[in-house]
C-alpha cells in the first residue's frame, strides 16, 4: 500500500522487482568457481616459483577468474543477505524503493547523480552486471540498481532522462 509521501510522487507507473533468488544463486556458482579456481592455482603457482614450470600466464588466468569468481560470490551473496524484498517503484515523479522493513521514497530533484556502470556483455549479464546504476542522494547516500531487477535496462534509461531533466547530473 502506498504511502502519502509516495503518492505525492505522483501516478504509479509500474513495479520493478528484483530476483533476489537468482542473485544468490548466482552467488553460489560464482562463490564455488572461485574457490575451485583458487585451488588450481596454488599448485600452479608453486610450480612456477619452484621453477618446475613456465606456466605464469597459466597461473595469472587462473588467478584471475579465482579473483573474478570470489569477488562475484561474495558481493552478490551479502546483496542477496541484505536486501529481501526488494522492488523499485517508478511514479511520475521519482522513485520508491523497497525492501524489508525499510522504503525510501525519493523524488526525482533529491537524486544529486546518477552513473551507469554496467557491463553488457556475457559474463556481465550472467552476473547481473549488465546493468549497474549508482544513484547518488543529495544529504547522502545512495541506491544501487542491478542487473537482477526486473527489466532493469529500461528502468536505468528512464531514471538517468529524469534526473537529468530535473537537474541533476545523469550518467
Amino acid at each position: 500500500m502506498a504511502t502519502e509521501a509516495e503518492r505525492a510522487l505522483g501516478a504509479f507507473i509500474r513495479n520493478h522487482p528484483t530476483d533476489n533468488g537468482r542473485r544468490g544463486r548466482v552467488a553460489v556458482v560464482a562463490l564455488v568457481a572461485g574457490v575451485v579456481l583458487a585451488a588450481v592455482a596454488v599448485p600452479v603457482t608453486v610450480a612456477v616459483f619452484a621453477g618446475e614450470g613456465t606456466g605464469t600466464g597459466l597461473a595469472g588466468l587462473l588467478w584471475g577468474g579465482a579473483f573474478i569468481g570470489l569477488y562475484g560470490g561474495i558481493s552478490s551473496g551479502l546483496r542477496s543477505l541484505q536486501r529481501h524484498g526488494e522492488v523499485f517503484v517508478l511514479r511520475e515523479s521519482g522513485l520508491v524503493h523497497r525492501r524489508t522493513g525499510e522504503t525510501r521514497v525519493l523524488p526525482w530533484t533529491e537524486v544529486r547523480s546518477v552513473v551507469e556502470r554496467g557491463q553488457n556483455h556475457a559474463l556481465g549479464r550472467l552476473m547481473g552486471w549488465d546493468v549497474h546504476l549508482v544513484i547518488r542522494i543529495r544529504g547522502g547516500g545512495r541506491l544501487l540498481l542491478t542487473g537482477y531487477t526486473e527489466d532493469a535496462a529500461r528502468l536505468s534509461a528512464v531514471i538517468r532522462a529524469a534526473v537529468a531533466a530535473a537537474g541533476g547530473r545523469g550518467g
